[in-house]
């Protein structure tokens, strides 16, 4: 444990200006659309699109259905590029690898801040629309935003992770982000045909809820229990995508 804590500060030193940049656009993208409703909602929410609180189809089409989704997720995969591959394109990763901890550490710290960040960031929709909606005079429901943030936390730990490995198996971090991009276009797509059709695999669908038993489309609400089945599935692929990747790293010879 001892050994832990400067790890997770050297992967934060490493990782915090994409961090940073990522809270930055998704608070602006969330802040900017509470203060602006007014004009943008004519736009995002036409007339009789969601039965209900306008504000809160407004909210849900913008941010958690919308452009925060998918920034949310492309910023996730970013977070985890870097670890001993870029070192060793800078020629630093002699220098990392004669610290007196084991790769299996190293390669972890880095996994779990960046869980950690991902997070964090999942939560960022929940703390800025509580603080901004109220100064409008709207308001958009807290449990709304907790289950929301907890879908995002899900997801993203599953982006995070298959970008974790790439960044793992590809000394090019262009390569991982491409190969990364690529798992977040092309898988959702894949959902759409048999045999994967049949299950709720669509990882942008489980996080904002779309054509899933546990949203109410007309209303865009959350209802009944959360899929903690699904959940906790989705949990278990992400540690297994990040243990291959330590599992690689401690057997990988770094020139």
């Amino acid at each position: 444990m001892n050994a832990m804590v400067p790890l997770l500060y050297k992967a934060w030193c490493e990782s915090r200006g994409r961090f940073l940049i990522s809270a930055a656009l998704l608070s602006a993208l969330c802040v900017f659309g509470v203060f602006c409703r007014d004009s943008l909602m004519k736009v995002i929410v036409p007339d009789g699109l969601f039965i209900g609180d306008r504000y809160i189809g407004y909210i849900y089409e913008l941010v958690y259905a919308g452009k925060g989704r998918g920034l949310f997720a492309i910023m996730v995969m970013v977070l985890a590029l870097g670890g001993l591959q870029r070192e060793r394109l800078h020629r630093t990763v002699g220098f990392t690898l004669a610290l007196p901890v084991s790769r299996a550490q190293l390669v972890s710290a880095q996994a779990l801040l960046g869980l950690v960040l991902v997070a964090v960031l999942s939560a960022l929709p929940l703390l800025l629309l509580t603080v901004c909606s109220p100064l409008t005079h709207v308001s958009y429901p807290l449990e709304q935003m907790t289950r929301f943030g907890l879908l995002w936390f899900v997801s993203g730990a599953v982006f995070f992770a298959v970008a974790f490995l790439a960044s793992t198996l590809f000394g090019s971090e262009y390569a991982a982000l491409a190969v990364s991009f690529v798992f977040m276009i092309f898988y959702p797509i894949a959902t759409l045909f048999p045999p994967l059709n049949r299950l709720p695999l669509n990882i942008h669908h489980i996080m904002s809820g779309m054509a899933m038993p546990y949203f109410d489309g007309p209303h865009a609400l959350l209802v009944g229990t959360p899929p903690w089945t699904l959940l906790a599935s989705m949990l278990a692929i992400a540690g297994l995508l990040i243990a291959t990747a330590v599992q690689i790293t401690k057997r990988r010879d770094y020139p």
